[in-house]
Formats: C-alpha cells, sequence, structure tokens
C-alpha cells in the first residue's frame, strides 16, 4: 500500500526573517491542510538548537536551512552545522554532502525584478555533488511577475493569478539532468510571512495564504504514526530520492495521483530507477479527468484529457507527467518526478 502525505517546503520563521514562530507557522499549516513543514531559515539552525523537530498541532515540523549569499541559494537538510555563505557555490554544497546531507538548488532561474532586486538565479550548476532543484517556488514567480507599480499592484491583489509553471529553462535543464543521474525536484513557497511588507495589508503575506498554494506531496509504504524520528526519515528519505510530485493547490487539490512502472508483481515510483525489461507497463492514475502529458527525454511523448494512462513497452528514457485543469484554460496543477527506464546494461541499477 502507496501513503501519500502533503507538506509545505522553504518557509521563513522569525529566526531567520520570517513574522511567526513555529507554533504560528504549525497553526497555519493545520488549517491549509498541510502535514509537515521544512523550516529553511536563513543562514542558521537556531530553530533547531532553541527548539527542535516536533509535532505542533499535528503537523511535523523538520528544520533545515538556507544558505543565503546574494545569488546561489542552498536549501539543505539533514546537517549539523550551515555551511559559511561566503564559500564559493561548489564548497558549500560539497560541505552539506560530506556532513551526511542533502540539498537543492533554490529558485534556480529567478528573474531580475527591477522594483525590489536583481537575480537571484544559479550561475553555474556545473557541481559535483547529486544535489535536486526547486523547480516551482511561489514567492519568486510572484517577484518574477511584474515590472513596474501598475503591475505591483496587481500582482498584490491577485498573487495566485501569477502563479505559472514551472520556468521551462528550468525543466529543460532539469531534464537534460536526468539522462546522467537521478535529480529530485520540490516546490517551495519561500514563505516568510508578513514582515517582508511591514503593515501592508495584504494577503499574500499570509502564512496560510502561502501554504494554499504550492505543495510537495510524498509517498511512503509505511503511514506516518506521530513519531518523530520515524516520520522524520520517511518525510525526508522521500524528498531526497524524489519520491513526490508537487502541486499546484491554487487550481485544486489532489485526491489521489500516481505514477508508476510495473513490471509483473514488481512496481517502481517516482524518483526510482530501474533497467529496461520488455513487457513493462508505464501507469498514471487521477482522481478525475485532467489534460495529461507524458514527457520522455525533455519532449512530449504522449497527451490527452484522461484520468488513468496504461502505456506498454516503454523505451529506455527519463519520463515525467506534467497534469493541467481546464477545458479551455489549462492551468499547471500536477508534476511529478522522474521515472528513470536505463538500458539493461547500465550500472547501479535496479
Amino acid at each position: 500500500m502507496i501513503y501519500q502525505y502533503s507538506g509545505v517546503i522553504h518557509v521563513h520563521s522569525n529566526y531567520s526573517d520570517g513574522s511567526a514562530d513555529f507554533n504560528g507557522i504549525a497553526k497555519a499549516a493545520r488549517k491549509s491542510g498541510a502535514k509537515f513543514i521544512l523550516i529553511n531559515d536563513h543562514d542558521t539552525l537556531e530553530g533547531l538548537y532553541q527548539q527542535g523537530e516536533q509535532y505542533l498541532h499535528d503537523v511535523l515540523i523538520l528544520v533545515g536551512a538556507e544558505v543565503s549569499p546574494p545569488r546561489n541559494h542552498f536549501l539543505c537538510y539533514d546537517i549539523n552545522s550551515v555551511p559559511c555563505k561566503k564559500q564559493m557555490p561548489a564548497q558549500y554544497v560539497k560541505e552539506v554532502y560530506e556532513q551526511g546531507g542533502f540539498g537543492f538548488l533554490a529558485h534556480p532561474d529567478q528573474k531580475e525584478n527591477p522594483i525590489f532586486q536583481g537575480r537571484m538565479n544559479w550561475d553555474n550548476w556545473d557541481l559535483d555533488m547529486p544535489f535536486g532543484l526547486e523547480i516551482w517556488n511561489f514567492f519568486s514567480q510572484w517577484m518574477s511577475s511584474f515590472k513596474n507599480i501598475q503591475g505591483l499592484l496587481i500582482s498584490f491583489l491577485f498573487p495566485k493569478a501569477t502563479l505559472r509553471a514551472p520556468q521551462p529553462e528550468t525543466l529543460r535543464k532539469w531534464d537534460l539532468l536526468g539522462k546522467q543521474r537521478p535529480v529530485p525536484v520540490i516546490a517551495g513557497v519561500d514563505a516568510h510571512g508578513g514582515r517582508q511588507f511591514n503593515w501592508v495589508p495584504n494577503i499574500l503575506s499570509s502564512y496560510k495564504y502561502q501554504f494554499n498554494t504550492l505543495r510537495t506531496h510524498i509517498l511512503s509504504e509505511e503511514p506516518l504514526q506521530g513519531i518523530i524520528n520515524k516520520d522524520r526519515k520517511i518525510i525526508l528519505s522521500a524528498i531526497k530520492k524524489g519520491r513526490c510530485y508537487l502541486v499546484n493547490h491554487c487550481v485544486g487539490n489532489v485526491k489521489g495521483f500516481l505514477f508508476y512502472l510495473q513490471h509483473l508483481n514488481d512496481k517502481w515510483f517516482m524518483g526510482e530507477e530501474v533497467r529496461y525489461r520488455p513487457e513493462m507497463t508505464l501507469n498514471i492514475i487521477l482522481s478525475e479527468k485532467a489534460h495529461v502529458k507524458l514527457i520522455k527525454d525533455g519532449r512530449v511523448f504522449w497527451q490527452g484529457r484522461t484520468k488513468a494512462v496504461h502505456m506498454p513497452n516503454p523505451e529506455t528514457g527519463v519520463y515525467r507527467v506534467e497534469v493541467y485543469k481546464g477545458s479551455i484554460w489549462r492551468r499547471p496543477w500536477i508534476f511529478s518526478n522522474h521515472i528513470y527506464i536505463r538500458p539493461a546494461g547500465h550500472d547501479h541499477v535496479q
């Protein structure tokens, strides 16, 4: 049996530039329906030292950090100390993995905003470590959605309308990297609460509002049991492996979504590599009809309006799924992680 849990990644608390403590963040998460939160305060683990990882209001609060130089931000987890942001990016990413941790390039292709800030993108993806990618970031997209004061006012009034699919540039790079190795991806909100806008009364600055935008849904063969260390391992392991999919909750909640490969009684899910076998079947299952795109090696391989796809004998390649809602205006809803079908002689694959 496969269990699914929805969580919010990339959240800032009052230990850096967020406006609420863990208790306030957990309350907002519970109201939004999230089951877990990943805190990424800037260049600090102070929240971990002061409060620790814990269940609050039936929401599991886990603590990582965001290494935050002017560019090349890095979301990291399972670390004991935060690397110095004054190092070169390759150095602080390496330090995270040397600690036994893992991480994701944050908002890697964020565009420049002429009003508030310059570019906060990643300059160079040529790193030796098996990093993942934050391919979808609510606040980053919002910051890139306007170029002048008029656009800013519209974006303040209708922030969810600024949310689009992940940038094609990011998707292309991700698909290309996936031909070389597994590359897990997540969705982040980059939530700060109201602090960054001070007195400005807008719904954008609400934690609860932002928690109802982008979420990451994990898959697990074990249920969460309310035991912190056990549940922590389940959640972080799924995120690290890419055993998860990304959901735009502005479009709608997900009652069920599966993308898996099957051969006889064996199944492989998102994030997994497998050697090619004859008579495999690639499967997509939704709880309602929507427009589905099956992407293979960065290109649309099949698309149509459906709630189920069963594709026999898929060839070797890197596969993922995009799902859109709406018959006239298709809005981006679900983006899966990859399934990697490698040639039969490929090393280190099941």
